[in-house]
């Protein structure tokens, strides 16, 4: 059976009231891979990775985050397929391919070059990540071919040289559809312009704390499972309004939280990149809406429609879908638990930007003041988010104990506020 993408959609109320000229509303979308699921695409990956002195550091864990970079690459590769490529990229204060574009099935090869990465001919004194971005951008537009997906993950552990240079790149990626991964170990890479990296060029970004000696490893495999899943690229969501209904914005719900870039091509027509999706994962999205004055009845708030391209670079279409609710004045209807559920997601994802801008400016009070707020919303939700609650308290205790967050503790919150669904806390 061929390939489909199934649209489920349900909205935040089952019925609305809307008393006054319009009112806000939310509706959940699930994309869910139906049918067999197609083939995964093929994968053409461009591995870029911080030779620099500072990765030979320990951590106290008895090995240097080189030493478990290249032990979590070799474990990650173990997921790919014969006819996937990878190239590696060597960068510090020069950058060098020190891999070019390799079929998987040289595998001996492959693992010699990755055992042997800091041996080559790069100069360890110095952070040079665009130099690195560039070499692997070049390595993937040599063979680039329809239908398969080209991906660069980058890993460093420091502030880098040509920053701006790095969000060009990033940008261009996107034009390109190459897609990033950016990966900053430790504490002291530059937050800001990795989440840049990853929103810019449609990818992701992962924070691995480096006092956890299983950590690196961990994310690699979880981040080339995914890699080795993919089988939508190019996945839009269309969207047809109809008069006086507004879409506000679109968020990502699962399987991670993020704001997608929201375009109108024409009057009552907005689309919105969605990226790749996993063979067998079912994504999650909020639409943001506003809806005005109606009377009783039931109603089309706008039509939706899901492209995306398989092996070959076939392009397939879900066909337009209807997104409906039912107006009553008797009052607001239930409230659906599942929407909800990622509505308070969000808030708490929200909370936090406002909570990485007061520790930027070391806004003590404000910062103390939102940690609380996430602290008792974390309690509200119970154990889905107890990770989030513990972090939140763990900002409080800095600030009452020495009056500031630590760099690791930002980093830390940041990343887990992102995840809508969380991993155990360990025991």
């Amino acid at each position: 059976m061929a390939a489909k993408i199934h649209i489920e959609r349900m909205m935040y109320r089952n019925s609305i009231a809307v008393p006054g000229e319009s009112a806000a509303s939310y509706a959940l979308v699930k994309l869910i891979p139906s049918g067999e699921g197609p083939k995964p695409l093929g994968l053409d990956l461009a591995l870029v990775l911080d030779v620099s002195g500072s990765m030979y550091e320990e951590d106290g864990t008895g090995r240097s985050r080189l030493t478990r970079v290249q032990e979590a690459a070799l474990a990650g590769i173990n997921k790919l397929r014969p006819d996937d490529t990878l190239s590696v990229i060597a960068f510090a204060h020069n950058a060098q391919v020190v891999l070019p574009s390799t079929s998987l099935a040289q595998r001996t090869k492959i693992d010699e070059v990755i055992d042997r990465v800091d041996m080559y001919d790069v100069d360890p004194g110095g952070t040079c990540m665009d130099q690195g971005i560039a070499l692997g951008m070049a390595e993937l537009e040599k063979n680039k071919t329809a239908g398969r997906l080209s991906q660069i993950v980058v890993l460093t552990d420091g502030e880098t040289s040509g920053e701006q240079l790095c969000r060009q790149l990033a940008e261009q990626a996107a034009q390109k559809k190459i897609h990033f991964t950016v990966m900053g170990i430790g504490t002291e890479w530059n937050a800001g312009l990795l989440k840049d990296l990853a929103r810019l060029a449609e990818g992701k970004w992962y924070y691995i704390d480096v006092n956890q000696a299983q950590e690196t490893e961990r994310i690699f495999l979880e981040e080339f499972e995914h890699l080795a899943s993919a089988a939508f690229s190019n996945v839009q969501m269309h969207l047809w309004p109809v008069k006086d209904v507004r879409v506000k914005r679109v968020r990502q719900v699962v399987p991670e939280i993020k704001e997608l870039p929201l375009t109108e091509p024409e009057e009552r027509y907005l689309a919105v990149s969605v990226g790749t999706l996993e063979r067998d994962k079912t994504s999650r999205y909020i639409l943001d809406l506003s809806l005005p004055r109606r009377p009783d009845g039931n109603y089309v708030l706008l039509q939706m429609e899901v492209r995306y391209e398989l092996g070959g670079g076939r392009p397939e279409s879900t066909g337009k879908v209807p997104l409906q609710i039912q107006y009553t004045e008797a009052g607001q209807g239930y409230i659906n638990a599942e929407v909800a559920k990622h509505i308070d997601e969000i808030q708490i994802y929200e909370l936090n930007k406002n909570l990485q801008e007061a520790i930027a400016v070391n806004d003590q009070a404000e910062a103390q003041r939102v940690a609380e707020t996430i602290s008792r919303k974390g309690e509200l939700l119970g154990p889905r988010a107890a990770k989030k609650t513990m972090l939140a308290r763990q900002v409080l205790q800095e600030l009452h104990v020495g009056g500031r967050v630590s760099k690791k503790t930002q980093l830390a919150v940041d990343d887990a506020a992102r995840l809508a669904e969380e991993m155990p806390l360990p025991s």
